[in-house]
């Protein structure tokens, strides 16, 4: 009789094995969802970045004033306090500030429902609304006595993984936007002025 030898593994390897692969994916795990988390914040933020870019130039090429604001529905700009589902950028040709029918430039939303985008004071005492003049200045307010605005935005999500929580996207010097990573420990507070 001729003996064959066994191909297979035993039981033994089967298990170092087993818990060689969960020592290996309880290393991962953490990392990948910080990694994700981080691509979320970063690609939010940017998003919102490039919206008010867009609407900064748009009103300066177009030579009359753009609206970025707060949408929940992605046609007409959202007052309320709180967390934001979307936003849109319009040029305000009629000056009642809402978009009507061809002036809506670009909408979006807030792609995760683990992030929380929110404004500012400044932002919040004008309904969400940030308005750019022919100029490219944002200001606080319409009319000549109006200064140049100076707000923020904050992209967050409530974790501690990352670290770096919290992206504030400021915008200084009446239209200059940049975005800034924040460690707040997990938390989402209220975007500073």
């Amino acid at each position: 009789m001729q003996m064959y030898p066994h191909n297979g593994f035993t039981l033994v390897e089967l298990l170092v094995t087993v818990a060689i692969a969960a020592i290996l994916a309880s290393v991962a795990v953490p990392s990948y969802t910080a990694m994700m988390n981080s691509t979320r914040l970063a690609t939010q933020s940017n998003e919102l970045l490039g919206a008010l870019m867009i609407a900064r130039s748009e009103a300066i090429r177009l030579n009359q004033l753009v609206i970025f604001c707060r949408s929940d529905d992605g046609v007409a700009c959202s007052g309320a306090m709180g967390r934001w589902e979307g936003w849109l950028v319009f040029a305000d040709n009629n000056r009642n500030d809402s978009p009507d029918a061809g002036e809506v430039l670009r909408t979006g939303t807030i792609a995760s429902s683990m992030l929380y985008v929110r404004a500012s004071p400044t932002i919040l005492v004008q309904s969400n609304r940030i308005r750019f003049g022919s100029d490219g200045f944002a200001r606080n307010a319409r009319g000549a006595s109006a200064i140049l605005l100076q707000a923020s935005l904050g992209v967050c999500i409530p974790t501690v993984s990352p670290a770096l929580n919290y992206r504030a996207i400021r915008i200084v010097a009446g239209g200059r936007a940049s975005i800034s990573s924040v460690d707040y420990g997990g938390a989402c507070p209220m975007p500073l002025n």
